[in-house]
C-alpha cells in the first residue's frame, strides 16, 4: 500500500514537473523572440550636457546613421544635472534591454570618484563602442590680456584665485585644472557649467577670463576671431591649431583626453548588445560621419565593447590616484 502511494506521489510529481516545463516554454520562447527581433520600438540615447555640446552632436550624428541599421527611430533626450547623475539615475530606472542607451565620456566617469561615487560605480554599466576622442584646452576671449599660458599664469600668481569654468564638478575638465594649479603653483577657483556650449557662452558674456573645455566648442568662434585657444592638452599639436603649444611642449606633465561613446545598463541580453555594437559601428563608418569629425577638429577613435571597457577601466584608476594626488596637496 505504501508503495503504491509512493508510485503515485512521484507520477503525480512527474506530471506537475511537466505541466510547468510546458507553461514555462513559451515564455523562453517569447524572452528569445523579442530578443532576436530586437528592435521592435524606438530607442532612446540619454546625454547630460545641453543641445549643441559636443556629447549632445555626436550622439545626434551617430542616431542620424544607426538608425538606418536598426530600422527604428533613435532620440537623443537630454537629462541634464548633478555632473551626470540625472543621466545615470534615469538609465538604470529603465530596464536593460537595450531600448535606452546613453552617452559615456571621460568627463562623466571621472565624476565618478567624486559627487557620484555614493550612487553609481562602473559596475552599473555596460560599454559599448568608442567614437571619438578630443584634447581639452584652455581658451580666452581675444580681447583678453592672457596671450599666452605663461600669462595667464603670472596674474594668477598675483591676482589668486583665479576663476576657470567648464563642465561639471570632479570632472575629467575639473581634475586637468587642479593638475595644472598644483604643477604651476597658482590658485584656482572652479566655475562649473553644465557643458561645453554653456562654458563658451559664460566665456564670451565674460563671466569667467578662462574655460576649460574641448577644441569642437570653440573652433567656430576661434575661426570667427573672438576665442583663442592659449594650450591643448593631449601628447602632440592639433593640425587645426598648429601654432598653439601642448602642455607637454611647455614643460608640464599634463596628457588627458576627452573620449565620448555609448553605454547601457548592466544586463544587457548579449543578442541586444550584439545588434546595437554592430548598428554604432556601421554608422560611425558612415562617410557623412567621417566627415563630420574632419570638419570639427575631432579624431577619429572607435573602439569595440572589450577595448571600450578597457579603456574606461584603466582611464578611471589613473583619475582615480590624480585625484587623489591633488586633494592631498590642496
Amino acid at each position: 500500500m505504501k508503495m503504491a502511494r509512493s508510485i503515485q506521489r512521484y507520477i503525480l510529481s512527474v506530471f506537475l514537473a511537466m505541466v510547468l516545463l510546458v507553461g514555462y516554454s513559451p515564455c523562453l520562447k517569447s524572452v528569445e523572440a523579442s530578443e532576436s527581433k530586437f528592435p521592435t520600438k524606438p530607442i532612446t540615447i540619454l546625454n547630460s550636457s545641453p543641445p549643441g555640446s559636443p556629447a549632445d552632436v555626436m550622439a545626434r550624428q551617430v542616431a542620424h546613421y544607426a538608425q538606418r541599421y536598426l530600422g527604428q527611430p533613435i532620440g537623443v533626450v537630454t537629462k541634464p544635472g548633478g555632473s551626470g547623475g540625472v543621466m545615470f539615475a534615469s538609465l538604470l530606472a529603465d530596464p536593460a534591454d537595450g531600448y535606452t542607451i546613453s552617452t559615456i565620456t571621460a568627463g562623466l566617469l571621472t565624476s565618478l570618484h567624486g559627487p557620484l561615487k555614493k550612487d553609481f560605480s562602473l559596475d552599473n554599466f555596460e560599454f559599448l563602442v568608442n567614437v571619438q576622442k578630443d584634447d581639452y584646452c584652455l581658451a580666452v576671449r581675444t580681447d583678453s590680456p592672457f596671450r599666452t599660458l605663461k600669462d595667464m599664469i603670472e596674474y594668477a600668481k598675483k591676482n589668486p584665485p583665479l576663476k576657470i569654468g567648464g563642465q561639471g564638478t570632479a570632472s575629467a575638465l575639473h581634475l586637468m585644472v587642479l593638475l595644472l594649479a598644483e604643477q604651476s603653483g597658482i590658485r584656482i577657483s572652479w566655475v562649473p557649467f553644465a557643458g561645453g556650449a554653456e562654458s563658451v557662452t559664460n566665456l564670451l558674456g565674460n563671466h569667467v577670463p578662462v574655460i576649460n573645455t574641448v577644441p569642437f566648442s570653440v573652433s567656430q568662434y576661434v575661426e570667427a576671431g573672438k576665442i583663442r585657444v592659449l594650450v591643448t592638452s593631449g601628447d602632440r599639436r592639433l593640425p587645426q591649431l598648429k601654432d598653439v603649444p601642448t602642455f607637454k611642449d611647455l614643460g608640464y606633465n599634463i596628457v588627458m583626453t576627452q573620449y565620448r561613446g555609448f553605454g547601457a545598463k548592466k544586463g544587457l541580453p548579449p543578442e541586444v548588445k550584439a545588434k546595437l555594437v554592430d548598428a554604432l559601428s556601421k554608422a560611425v563608418a558612415e562617410p557623412g560621419f567621417k566627415n563630420f569629425l574632419a570638419k570639427n577638429f575631432i579624431a577619429d577613435a572607435f573602439l569595440g565593447p572589450e577595448d571600450f571597457a578597457a579603456l574606461i577601466r584603466a582611464d578611471y584608476e589613473l583619475m582615480g590616484r590624480l585625484m587623489q594626488k591633488v586633494e592631498k596637496k590642496k
